[in-house]
């Protein structure tokens, strides 16, 4: 199996980096005054948006204001004096996030950051200490990223966690992992021929973006995602063509814990599916919250990507056409 820079070894310390960011933050530093936010932004590109996109999945439901996504070079007019914007970066150095952050802070003082060093680490906010991500990759560091910004929201007093739920979570985690780790296998098997398409919903609909994320840059393998509800509104009528339609491969993200209705449209989706022929599969998460949930897709998901990139018999760090974009647009 090829993998040089130990990503297996990341993914197994997922529970690990969960229980330190979590020690990491408890003195975390944020703006005076942040507690007052009308709105918190995040700014990030890739792996760096993810732990916001789980983050505001599990909690947007019971936050006390809006938590959005920015991934662009642009800062939207909403962005304001009230705004709360996190500048999230792993490196440091994403050049959209630095872009924009010139703009952030000629609107409001309510600027954190997380990342790992560079500019951004002169911040308030979670400078992270990846000691438990030896391969580097920030797709990788989600443990790290989710954490990190769980704290800054609840240090802001938009959400509600307490230690002993997050200490619930790295149990669960350390407790489940062969189990996870097993079933990732079956499904990266499943997923190695095909194109896939990952489809969840609710405190899960961050969860499919992050193994989207993972499985294209670790797997090299093509997959995308959509959510349920909204795709029975349109995508049940594009599958009839082209005929590589019939390549896809769909793996649903399940959970007893969605709206009933929600729930019974899985079942009707699938019964379609099979009246034209497209293959799936279901994860149902076994943990008991919404968040315990989301960090056991998030393992379970970890080790399908890496395990598609082992079929392939692909390294799933090195990011070549990536770092070839990147050199190309520094020209």
């Amino acid at each position: 199996m090829l993998d040089e820079r130990n990503m297996l070894g990341s993914i197994d310390m997922l529970a690990k980096q969960v229980q330190h960011a979590w020690e990491a933050t408890k003195t975390v530093q944020l703006p005076a005054g942040v507690e007052s936010c009308a709105q918190v932004v995040l700014f990030g590109m890739g792996g760096s948006a993810l732990g916001m996109d789980v983050a505001r999945a599990v909690y947007g439901s019971t936050a006390t204001v809006p938590l959005l996504i920015v991934n662009d070079y642009i800062v939207p007019g909403y962005v304001s004096a009230n705004t709360f914007a996190v500048l999230s970066s792993y490196s440091g150095t994403t050049e959209e996030t630095l872009t924009a952050a010139k703009i952030i802070q000629s609107r409001t003082k309510l600027v954190a950051a997380v990342t790992t060093g560079g500019e951004l680490a002169k911040l308030p906010g979670y400078v992270i200490e990846p000691t438990y991500n030896p391969c580097g990759q920030p797709r990788i560091a989600v443990g790290y990223a989710i954490i990190g910004i769980i704290r800054l929201l609840q240090r802001a007093g938009v959400i509600q966690v307490s230690d002993a739920e997050i200490d619930d979570v790295s149990h669960f985690m350390d407790g489940n992992r062969e189990l996870l780790r097993d079933a990732a296998q079956a499904t990266a098997k499943r997923c190695a021929d095909k194109l896939v398409l990952f489809v969840g919903s609710e405190h899960l609909l961050g969860n499919v973006h992050v193994m989207t994320n993972q499985t294209n840059e670790n797997g090299k393998h093509f997959a995308c995602y959509f959510p349920i509800p909204e795709l029975n509104h349109h995508l049940l009528e594009g599958l009839g063509n082209p005929p590589a339609a019939k390549q896809l491969h769909i793996v649903f993200v399940e959970s007893q814990l969605y709206h009933e209705r929600v729930q019974k449209r899985y079942e009707i989706t699938k019964r379609v599916l099979d009246q034209q022929g497209i293959t799936y599969e279901s994860f149902l998460p076994a943990a008991a919250t919404p968040l315990q949930q989301a960090f056991e897709v998030l393992q379970w998901g970890s080790y399908a990507s890496f395990y598609i990139a082992a079929a392939h018999g692909v390294d799933p760090s090195p990011i070549p056409w990536v770092d070839y974009f990147k050199h190309a647009l520094a020209k």
